[in-house]
């Protein structure tokens, strides 16, 4: 069991919640770090599990993308309870999770989408080719250093199938009208360096949802994974500098 990735919650003091997601296979502490830098500006941001992980592999063996929606549903309804404002947001799946839940309510305040794959790069490990009788993909902890090695706390066993529910998500917001159906502000990072994520997801994102409140930021380097390396500190500026006129907090 992942006892690591027990979903967290900062307090912050300016009345806006923030949902903030991982992505396939991780678990919430991957989003701590940009989480506590969000809480630094005053936001109370909760970090959450996606629905089969944190706990363990087995479970995503029974999970599906469309479970993983009606977590999200019901961790945004928990922040709802509490604050007036709450946005939600997240990394690679946790990102195609928060618009798909912007595109089903509108009760949604706003969305923070990071490395989102509307299409995943054909090299990448979540779309080898995998024997039929194949049940998991071993990925080895070992190796991971700073920032990661503290938060990115994944399955090594991670189950094969869940690689085709994050597929199957990509597929439905790719479906027509879905996407079109996201009317609150946005917020979409996209590295164009991202080996996981095809870099024109982003700016895909960004034409087709209908929200007139929409900023791209496309880092030349960051990587999909941009919460937890360099990245980040060009991803928060960019994030927190659009915040601001949006809540009008920060002046």
């Amino acid at each position: 069991m992942m006892r690591t990735n027990d979903q967290q919650l900062f307090y912050g003091d300016n009345g806006t919640g923030i949902v903030l997601i991982h992505g396939v296979t991780s678990g919430c502490a991957q989003m701590v770090p940009l989480g506590k830098m969000l809480n630094d500006y005053g936001y109370s941001v909760h970090c959450v599990n996606i629905a089969g992980h944190g706990t363990y592999p087995q479970e995503l063996l029974r999970t599906s993308w469309e479970d993983a929606i009606d977590k999200a549903w019901y961790d945004y309804d928990q922040m709802k309870a509490h604050y007036d404002k709450v946005w939600i947001g997240g990394l690679s799946m946790g990102a195609c999770l928060s618009l798909a839940l912007a595109s089903r309510r509108n009760d949604v305040d706003g969305v923070i989408s990071i490395s989102a794959p509307m299409w995943l790069d054909p090299s990448c490990f979540i779309m080898g080719e995998y024997p039929a009788d194949q049940i998991f993909f071993h990925r080895d902890m070992a190796g991971k250093e700073g920032t990661a090695k503290q938060y990115h706390i994944h399955y090594e066993d991670i189950p094969v199938r869940v690689f085709g529910e994050l597929k199957g998500l990509a597929a439905y917001l790719n479906e027509p009208g879905v996407l079109e159906r996201v009317s609150c502000p946005t917020f979409i990072a996209q590295a164009k360096d991202d080996n996981i994520a095809v870099p024109a997801s982003g700016p895909e994102i960004y034409r087709r949802i209908s929200s007139s409140d929409k900023y791209l930021y496309e880092p030349e380097t960051a990587g999909h994974n941009m919460c937890m390396n360099e990245g980040r500190y060009g991803l928060m500026q960019s994030l927190v500098g659009w915040l601001d006129p949006m809540d009008g907090i920060l002046k």
